[in-house]
């Protein structure tokens, strides 16, 4: 019965003293932590706030015509001016196509055919496709008509063009790309000139 009441009182004793350690710890807190604050060793400290990710920003691609190497979004659209679809022509004038006396002898005397004239033409139709996609750039100029015409004189060589396009590629120095591509071109001799068109089309 002795040892019975003795761990009574040892029991009641641990208790009182643990609550009593317990409160000495949080006694400056329970009278002082508001929202917000938790108690950690005696003193209020705020609570971690809960972490927040904003989403994303939406980004909405813009459809720039180009070369399919894509455009850079942050710059502004292009737009056409009024006037940029308009036809204009560049160069000299070319004359008409002399007569080929067909009595000369020799090969001065013969007259070229569209195979000669595309034989040597065909070459340069991948440089001037380019002075085309460089003049556009990226401006939204989906068809116009495109002529380059020149003549070739009995010796063979070029000795005028004029170009015939929209007045965007004008402005963008169309004829200045085309002309060394076109003056620079040598074709077979024959008994009299030739003026020569070669349309071409937007890609």
């Amino acid at each position: 019965m002795i040892r019975f009441v003795f761990g009574i009182f040892i029991g009641v004793g641990l208790a009182a003293g643990g609550g009593w350690l317990y409160l000495q710890k949080t006694k400056d807190c329970l009278t002082r932590c508001g929202d917000g604050t938790r108690c950690f060793n005696g003193r209020c400290i705020a609570a971690a706030p809960a972490t927040t990710v904003a989403p994303p920003p939406d980004k909405k691609k813009r459809k720039r015509r180009g070369g399919g190497s894509g455009g850079d979004p942050s710059q502004p659209e292009l737009k056409l001016s009024p006037g940029d679809e308009r036809i204009a022509s560049a160069g000299e004038a070319l004359g008409r196509a002399e007569h080929i006396d067909l009595t000369q002898g020799g090969d001065d005397g013969k007259e070229l055919q569209q195979e000669d004239l595309d034989n040597v033409f065909r070459p340069a139709q991948s440089a001037i496709s380019r002075c085309i996609s460089e003049a556009v750039g990226d401006y939204p100029l989906e068809s116009g008509k495109i002529e380059v015409a020149f003549r070739v004189e009995r010796s063979g060589q070029v000795r005028k063009m004029r170009v015939t396009a929209p007045q965007l590629l004008m402005r963008r120095g169309f004829n200045a790309c085309v002309r060394p591509i076109v003056m620079g071109l040598h074709f077979p001799s024959s008994g009299g000139a030739n003026v020569v068109t070669y349309p071409f089309a937007l890609q």
